[in-house]
């Protein structure tokens, strides 16, 4: 019996960050992120063991998150174009929300976005923004 509980304690350790912070809503599905009124922007995605990517090739970044609070992590080493190091970007998260629901929020930088789950992977992205 002690064993198992061990074993089980383990277990939901190294279940991922996705479980204990607030992400199973998104971890496994599209996140869609709609960045103006013209409907451009990406799907994010999310992976139970911590690795993010995106419709817009970003890949071998991660994410971590705590409360209500996202953040996607650059990849070790990363540069910015201007030869700085490349920081975690930080934003509201609503772990509250359904496949299939949307939320709008200001905290992501500049302007509005929608964020949408969408069930599964493998959907049409959207046009990503202009540059």
């Amino acid at each position: 019996m002690k064993r198992l509980l061990i074993a089980t304690a383990l277990a939901g350790l190294m279940a991922g960050p996705a479980l204990a912070d607030g992400m199973d809503n998104a971890v496994g599905n599209t996140v869609r992120v709609i960045v103006n009124d013209a409907g451009n922007g990406f799907d994010a995605y999310f992976d139970a063991d911590g690795a993010y990517s995106d419709s817009l090739g970003r890949s071998g970044a991660g994410w971590t998150a705590s409360g209500n609070e996202l953040c996607i992590n650059p990849p070790d080493g990363a540069m910015n174009e201007d030869g700085s190091p490349a920081q975690s970007n930080c934003g509201p998260w609503n772990p509250d929300l359904a496949v299939g629901d949307s939320w709008q929020t200001d905290g992501w930088g500049d302007g509005t976005i929608t964020i949408t789950i969408l069930e599964g992977r493998g959907h049409d992205a959207p046009t990503p923004p202009s540059q």
